[in-house]
């Protein structure tokens, strides 16, 4: 940069710093002769527009000393202000302070033994004061019915007793009344294991006697409802081994003997077909009465005596 450019450069910061300080100058003139404005306020609509020039005014401050101006002109605004509250016109006319209390003493009868002094030299017991007398005249005030509004949370809550918890130390128990569980031995399967092969031999064997019969008739026990039930278990393994076989005639469910089915017969398309035959106590006894069942085709079985260390029995 050449002399010729510096001393341009420096001309313009020596204007622009002489064109700023003149701006701050003025500005701080302005809020001295607002601050000396105030003194001539008699109007809260003056003390306003007052209030508003100071506020236009302080979007040019960019200094201390200017905002140091501007804060007396608030203090001073503020001052104006609540000398003008304290002088509100009520119903026309000023609101005296020292003389409503003076009428207040008055009303209530205080103007006798001196205890405490006020600014003008008087003083006023406050025992010797009427209070009834200023709340009788300010009953009616008070005196108004409250609105409905509506209540929050439970009209009374009753606390809940924690209860105690009692804890007791456990009772020896006599390990002659104590029952050990059933153990399931191989002995105890394979006995029930030959029960079953026991009885289904035995209604194969009648059924091969008998030959074709009624269904009902043969599985039926009128003196026995479970073994009935029993029968029926039984008979269910004959025909899922191919040994037995249900028939329809004339709507009549008919049991008949059957040879096991071979590979042949697979071939040729037979095919097994489930059924669930339901019965229930009602129906077998309208069974025994139908078809006057008098005597069970299989023998009643003996009943079991019940056995701790039989898990079956």
């Amino acid at each position: 940069m050449d002399e010729r450019n510096e001393d341009i450069d420096i001309k313009e910061l020596n204007n622009l710093y002489s064109q700023t300080e003149e701006s701050n100058r003025k500005v701080r003139m302005k809020y001295r002769s607002l601050i000396e404005d105030l003194k001539d306020v008699s109007s809260t609509d003056m003390l306003i527009e007052k209030i508003a020039t100071g506020n236009e005014l302080y979007k040019k401050v960019n200094r201390t000393q200017e905002a140091t101006l501007d804060s007396q002109f608030l203090l001073k605004s503020a001052e104006l202000g609540a000398k003008q509250a304290e002088s509100i016109k009520l119903a026309g006319e000023n609101f005296d302070i020292e003389d409503w209390i003076n009428k207040l003493l008055t009303t209530m009868g205080g103007r006798q033994d001196i205890d405490i002094k006020q600014e003008n030299g008087e003083t006023v017991n406050l025992k010797s004061l009427h209070w009834e007398a200023i709340g009788i005249k300010a009953e009616p005030f008070f005196d108004v019915v409250p609105k409905i509004n509506n209540m929050i949370g439970p009209l009374s809550t009753e606390q809940k007793e924690r209860k105690t918890i009692i804890r007791h130390a456990r009772e020896n128990k006599n390990s002659v009344n104590l029952k050990k569980p059933q153990e399931l031995r191989k002995e105890d399967i394979k006995e029930q294991e030959n029960e079953t092969t026991k009885n289904v031999v035995q209604i194969c064997e009648i059924l091969y006697k008998v030959g074709r019969i009624g269904l009902f008739e043969f599985i039926i026990n009128p003196e026995s409802f479970s073994q009935t039930i029993e029968n029926i278990f039984y008979l269910s393994f004959l025909i899922h081994d191919g040994k037995a076989l249900l028939d329809e005639e004339d709507g009549e469910l008919i049991l008949d003997k059957a040879d096991p089915p071979d590979e042949e017969d697979y071939s040729h398309g037979i095919k097994k077909k489930q059924y669930v035959l339901e019965l229930d106590y009602d129906t077998w006894k309208d069974i025994i009465n139908v078809y006057n069942i008098k005597k069970s085709m299989i023998p009643t079985r003996p009943k079991v005596q019940t056995n701790n260390a039989k898990w079956y029995s």
